[in-house]
Order: C-alpha cells, then sequence, then structure tokens
C-alpha cells in the first residue's frame, strides 16, 4: 500500500534537537478512556525518511531508536557527509508516499494529524499550511500567515499570488507539503555541499503543479537563533559561494525548464525570481574582498538588470553614485560602525 505522506529528515549535528523534531512526527488520538495513544492507522500512512548525512556526534543513534520504536514508519539511512541538499536528494529518491515534506532536524511539527486527514481527500499538487517562527533567544513564537482561500482546490496560476513577495514568501517549504510527482521526476533537484540549497523549491513546483489548497492551521515550526544556524546574518554574509552555487543551480533549472515547457505565465515568475536573487546576492558582495567584490557586483548588477530597476535600494544608488573605489570604502565604514553599534 502506499504512503500518503513521506517526512524527509536530514540530520547531521542535531543531538540537541533531534528528538524534539521526530517525537512531532508520531501522531496520537485520544481513546475511549480519554489517554493519549499512537494513532496506528495514521502511523501506517506515514513514512519518516531520517538521513544520516554522516554525522560525527550521537544524533544518529537517537533517531535510530525511532525505527525500533516504530519499523512501519521510520527508516533510517546512513550515508557520508555530503550536505543539506545530498541529504534531500537520497530523501527525495526514496519517498514512496503519495505527498512529500521537508522537515529539517531543528525543527519540529504540529497538527501533523490535521494534514493527515486534509492529504487523505485532496488531490491537489501544493498543500500550504501556515508555519511559525520561533526565536529562541527570545522564547518566542511569531505565526506566518497566508493570503490564499482556504480548503478549496484552485488553479495555480500567475494571478494565484497578488505580487512576487507573496509568491516567494509562500512557495517556501516550511509552508508546503508537495505531492511527490511534482518534484522526484526533477531529481536530483538539490545542490549539493552547500548551504542554501533549498531555494531551488522557489521554482521547481512550477514545472508540474498545477493545483493547490491551503489550510489555515499551522504546521511548521522554524527555529530561529541557533549558533551556526545558515540563516544567521553572519553565516550567509561567509557563505557567498554557496549563493553562487544555488544561483546557478536556479539559471540551470530555468534554462531545462524551458525546454520541457515550462507555462509562459510561470516562465514570467521564474525570470523575475532570479532576478530578485540576482539582487540579494549583489547586496551581500560588499562584504568580499576589494578586487573579488568589483567584478561579482559587475556580473549581478547584469544578472539583476539594475541599470534599468526602477525601485532600487540604498546601496544600489551608491554603487551607481560613486566610483567603485569611493563606493567600496564608504560600505566598508559603515559595516565597521554596525559592528560597533551592535
Amino acid at each position: 500500500m502506499q504512503k500518503l505522506l513521506t517526512i524527509v529528515v536530514p540530520v547531521y549535528k542535531v543531538e540537541q534537537y533531534i528528538n524534539k523534531c521526530l517525537d512531532s512526527c508520531i501522531i496520537h488520538k485520544t481513546d475511549e478512556h480519554g489517554q493519549q495513544v499512537v494513532d496506528e492507522e495514521k502511523m501506517n500512512q506515514l513514512e519518516v525518511i531520517i538521513v544520516n548525512d554522516g554525522t560525527p556526534d550521537n544524533s544518529a543513534e537517537l533517531s535510530r531508536e525511532y525505527t525500533k520504536r516504530y519499523p512501519n514508519t521510520f527508516r533510517q539511512i546512513d550515508k557520508a557527509n555530503g550536505g543539506h541538499g545530498s541529504a534531500w536528494n537520497v530523501g527525495l529518491k526514496e519517498a514512496t508516499g503519495k505527498y512529500l515534506r521537508f522537515l529539517d532536524s531543528d525543527d519540529w511539527l504540529t497538527n501533523l494529524d490535521k494534514l493527515m486527514e486534509e492529504l487523505s481527500i485532496t488531490d491537489a499538487d501544493l498543500v500550504f499550511t501556515t508555519y511559525n517562527k520561533f526565536y529562541v533567544q527570545e522564547d518566542r513564537y511569531e505565526p506566518q500567515v497566508l493570503s490564499l482561500p482556504t480548503k478549496t482546490v484552485s488553479p495555480l496560476d500567475k494571478n494565484t499570488f497578488a505580487d512576487q513577495k507573496i509568491w516567494i514568501f509562500t512557495m517556501n517549504f516550511w509552508h508546503t507539503t508537495y505531492k511527490t510527482s511534482v518534484l522526484q521526476p526533477q531529481w536530483p533537484l538539490f545542490e549539493e555541499k552547500v548551504m542554501y540549497d533549498d531555494t531551488i523549491l522557489v521554482v521547481a513546483p512550477l514545472l508540474y503543479a498545477k493545483t493547490y489548497i491551503s489550510f489555515d492551521f499551522p504546521l511548521y515550526n522554524y527555529l530561529i537563533g541557533r549558533v551556526g544556524q545558515s540563516m544567521d546574518p553572519s553565516i550567509i554574509a561567509k557563505n557567498l559561494n554557496s549563493h553562487f552555487k544555488c544561483y546557478r543551480r536556479r539559471v540551470e533549472w530555468q534554462e531545462n525548464a524551458m525546454k520541457q515547457g515550462l507555462r509562459p505565465d510561470f516562465a514570467e515568475l521564474v525570470a523575475s525570481a532570479k532576478q530578485a536573487y540576482a539582487r540579494r546576492i549583489f547586496s551581500l558582495l560588499p562584504n568580499l574582498p576589494y578586487r573579488s567584490a568589483k567584478q561579482k557586483m559587475e556580473t549581478f548588477y547584469k544578472e539583476g538588470n539594475l541599470k534599468q530597476e526602477t525601485n532600487k535600494t540604498a546601496l544600489e544608488k551608491r554603487y551607481d553614485r560613486f566610483p567603485f573605489v569611493l563606493f567600496y570604502t564608504i560600505e566598508y565604514f559603515r559595516r565597521k560602525l554596525i559592528l560597533k553599534q551592535k
């Protein structure tokens, strides 16, 4: 019997978080005595693929306990370290569920039982749910809501989202459960041995997805503030090479998708998203040494079509206004001032 949902969990150096993550994949129900017990029926419809990405700590041993306790639901694949995208590629290839979602091992789920119920009665290609950002330093949740009609299967087209920012926000993996047949034919989808490999998911569903449905309950809980986390601003600047590779992967995907018949309205969205990503990278480039920054900024100025852009950022305006040596000097001292204020 085909599983209803596959959840892919990559594991690498997450001893502190892995139990909470995997516990959130265990579905419970209330029995006739009012006690919380494991919902065996839903658990048998669920597949959790744990991908041990060569973790050097005890994370894999902790996660392996779940395969012993729930062998019909959890399975673990051990592999040499290849990075986050490598682990996701393994999970994507091995997934047997009708639907698929990704869960990073320092995050956790809520309302998984509700999601399973809704998946059992829909055939939409994409299933959107809300999620929470959890700021660990402040012990605070911040709900991330959607402005989409709920509980109705709707066509996915250019007019689905009000503007580009809402579209990019909605299409991230925190909001989205994918029909496996939308992503699996694109394997290997994710860039490997880099950070930010998940950025391809902003565009990848557009090749095959035709419908979506949205629900207003929170499913994903995204932890923010862990030391060494890839979304830490200092880490983002440090790992610019990952952005370069993920951007090139996006360009490669776009070229292949066009050959495979990407719909014209989606082609416009993809081109717009590529421009937005180029501008994002452009904003980080002053962190590089002078020569490299000069060369890369010239490249991404063209990639982002910034010469024609009307709504320029303050950084882009300074880049236009000053000779590069002066621009770079200004940015250097701006960073120094910002760091001093912190």
